[in-house]
């Protein structure tokens, strides 16, 4: 008896660790600096500050990360996602300036969504994105609307989706390199009075790459 019990409280302490990892933060203030792993499945973790430098990382499958930086002038952002089937949606400056911001995602898995606005209720200036995706029927849906948008990306795998739209008078730079057979990339670049540049470099088989450069209307 005594052995079937505690088999039985060993079961138990396995089925508590085995929950998912909830995470809810609420930041105000400057200066954070943030450090998170998480290890396991559907994870949530919700952000909202000002000023910090945020490391973010995921192990696991359907894990879903939220996440609004108000106002960041200088912030840093690294979101590392490693597993299949997960979720994040971003957005800096949503009601303050983010100038001289700093974005990085990455993922290796398949099936993984990123939905990232920067600069959606401000002005800001500075803006470095770098994505490296390693995987299947990955999804990216970024928009930029601050001031010089610097975009790096490198794609590796199949039927890879990415779109993007960078708007407002200001320089925009993409540099993109694509591996791998039917990616779709859409880049809309909006601008009234500077210079729009998208450098991409491609080695697919089928793959569907669609640039526009306009002054408005794209």
């Amino acid at each position: 008896m005594k052995k079937i019990i505690g088999l039985f409280a060993i079961c138990l302490s396995f089925t508590a660790f085995a929950g998912n990892n909830d995470l809810y933060i609420t930041q105000t203030g400057t200066g954070l600096t943030l450090t998170i792993d998480q290890i396991g499945a559907t994870n949530t973790a919700t952000l909202s500050g000002t000023s910090m430098t945020v490391d973010i990382d995921q192990i696991g499958d359907t894990n879903t990360f939220l996440a609004s930086l108000l106002q960041g002038n200088s912030s840093s952002w690294t979101y590392s996602v490693t597993g299949d089937s997960n979720t994040a949606t971003l957005a800096g400056g949503a009601t303050g300036d983010i100038a001289n911001s700093d974005f990085d995602y990455i993922t290796i898995g398949d099936s993984n969504t990123l939905t990232w606005t920067q600069g959606a209720a401000a002005t800001a200036t500075g803006a470095n994105t770098d994505f490296t995706i390693t995987g299947t029927s990955n999804a990216v849906t970024s928009t930029c609307e601050v001031v010089g948008c610097i975009n790096a990306w490198t794609i590796s795998g199949n039927s890879n989706t990415i779109t993007t739209l960078q708007t407002g008078s200001a320089d925009h730079e993409i540099t993109a390199t694509l591996t791998g057979s039917s990616n779709t990339v859409t880049i809309d670049q909006t601008d009234t009075a500077s210079t729009n540049v998208a450098n991409i470099v491609s080695t697919t088989s089928n793959g569907t790459i669609n640039v526009d450069q306009c002054a408005s209307g794209c």
